[in-house]
């Protein structure tokens, strides 16, 4: 494995025990920790005392927001959600006593509520400390400071908005915002006369620039799901957010570009609330395989992924109540397939969330809170294949899905399926996939498989498996792992054909290098983080 990728995957190992909404918490709580610190030693101008009674109000303030808005829809409320907007207020907001502690709880409460009153068949519109900021500003009851954006402040907000940043994979994203909000802040100021120096540490070191862009924009309810859908909002917010200072623009402020950015997301996004009702469920080792009905059409692509909300789970999941997986089905199936692994290690503890799935009963209902993701087949004829390292092939089931109902095509495909227990092994097309006339692959591949003549199975087996159990229509190779070697018996042409990772942090690092060791030259990956 490559000396730079080595360290990441290993990164990403750590990183996926963490679910985004803690790691968010606990990154915003540092900062205000190292903000306290500052200011009792004088680096920076606010009382400690009033910093600290700010994260405090702030944060309680829009927890009893939403519990409110909560009431008024009959919804559960979402904890990890509220805590982490209101800490970002209280870092946004003036830090003091009296009506400053008045302003950041109003703040704080149409924060809350505006999570259920903001909302258009159930989908945010605007992210809630985008709304509650607004509504202080356009009102002139307060205003907004952004103090979170100052020189000192400024190694631990770079620090902890990485890792957020690489946690979820939007780090594209937020250059396409930072990048020109840098270079246009830093025009205007030396445009103005402002020298070049000067102007570079305020842009980059006394600006809400790289907060912003860490900690909002990256939000996931209100994040285009297309790569190039966050790079136009990325440039967009940029631009509404350095208008100031070019033209006479005084009602412009950063949380009026985020909100900006927040409704043109909103049309690209799922734009309404979509239910899936539990049909059935398998389990077959560790592994939980579930069928849901949408309650609307789910507007997913092959190789996406949907966030659900497990309420089920109750708030006894320190990870939180959302899950991120991939759709294992061709959406325009009319049904959604989910695929998990129950517990992260054979014979663990499954957390509450997983448990919680592996009990649903025939009729439960989840809610889908965001889709996204751009792991998907080329648009261009190209010789794939896709190896997909255990629960990892669940974005290769769904295409294939496709391919085999005629949603997608693909010409040329070798599907590498590596498992460690035969019980893992998944069925490649969903049980209501219609038969293809002339289709098939080589061997007594079930009905319900019915493929293309292009497309190949290879299953990966640890050494010594007995072949009488591996599902008929894949051809086997042995293996403990991804090697270069297995790689090369499992596909003979790899070095001829684009490739397509799935899975953990690590065995992707793996099966990148030995991809490229054998001469591959377009290689794209997706990583499974957590459990």
């Amino acid at each position: 494995m490559s000396t730079l990728r080595r360290p990441l995957a290993r990164l990403d190992g750590i990183l996926g025990r963490i679910s985004m909404y803690l790691l968010a918490t606990v990154s915003l709580v540092v900062i205000a920790l190292v903000a306290i610190v500052l200011a009792a030693v004088g680096r920076l101008t606010y009382p400690p005392g009033a910093i600290a009674l700010s994260l405090v109000v702030g944060v309680a303030a829009t927890f009893a927001g939403t519990v409110l808005g909560g009431l008024l829809t009959r919804s559960a409320p979402h904890a990890p959600s509220s805590v982490i907007t209101g800490l970002i207020l209280a870092l946004v907001l003036w830090p003091g006593y009296g009506q400053d502690l008045l302003v950041l709880a109003v703040a704080g409460l149409a924060a809350g509520v505006s999570k259920y009153v903001l909302a258009w068949r159930g989908r945010h519109v605007l992210n809630p400390a985008v709304a509650g900021l607004l509504v202080i500003g356009l009102t002139g009851f307060g205003a907004s400071i952004w103090w979170v954006g100052s020189q000192a402040l400024l190694p631990v907000v770079l620090v902890t908005g990485l890792l957020v940043l690489w946690r979820t994979r939007r780090l594209l994203y937020a250059l396409s915002f930072v990048v020109p909000a840098v270079a246009l802040t830093i025009l205007g100021y030396t445009s103005s006369g402002l020298a070049l120096g000067q102007a570079v540490t305020f842009a980059v070191g006394s600006s809400p620039i790289l907060f912003l862009a860490a900690f909002m924009l990256s939000e996931p309810l209100t994040t285009p799901p297309r790569r190039w859908q966050r790079l136009l909002v990325g440039v967009l917010v940029a631009v509404v957010s350095v208008l100031p200072l070019y033209v006479h623009a005084p009602l412009v402020t950063p949380e009026l570009a985020l909100a900006v950015g927040n409704v043109v997301a909103f049309v690209f996004g799922m734009r309404h609330r979509v239910v899936l009702r539990l049909d059935g469920a398998r389990r077959s080792g560790d592994l939980l395989d579930l069928t849901f009905t949408p309650s609307a059409p789910l507007r997913v692509r092959p190789g996406q992924y949907v966030e659900i909300d497990v309420p089920q789970a109750g708030m006894r999941d320190v990870r939180g109540r959302r899950r991120v997986l991939s759709v294992a089905s061709d959406p325009a199936g009319g049904q959604v397939r989910l695929v998990t692994r129950v517990a992260a290690t054979p014979g663990a503890t499954p957390s509450p969330v997983k448990a919680a799935l592996a009990t649903l009963e025939p009729g439960s209902t989840l809610a889908v809170t965001s889709v996204g993701g751009d792991f998907l087949l080329p648009e261009r004829e190209a010789r794939l294949a896709l190896v997909g390292a255990g629960i990892g092939v669940t974005p290769f089931l769904s295409q294939l899905d496709a391919v085999a109902r005629g949603s997608l095509e693909a010409l040329d495909v070798v599907l590498v399926h590596a498992v460690k227990d035969v019980a893992d092994v998944l069925d490649v097309v969903t049980a209501a996939a219609p038969q293809i006339p002339g289709g098939g692959v080589s061997g007594s591949m079930p009905a319900r498989a019915q493929l293309p003549a292009g497309v190949q199975l290879v299953l990966v087996v640890p050494p010594g498996v007995s072949r009488d159990a591996v599902p008929a229509g894949w051809r086997v190779v042995e293996g403990a792992a991804l090697t270069p070697d297995v790689l090369a018996a499992a596909v003979p042409d790899l070095a001829e054909r684009e490739v397509m990772v799935s899975g953990s942090p690590i065995a992707v690092a793996a099966v990148t290098d030995a991809a490229r060791a054998a001469g591959v030259r377009r290689i794209r990956t997706d990583v499974f983080l957590g459990y």
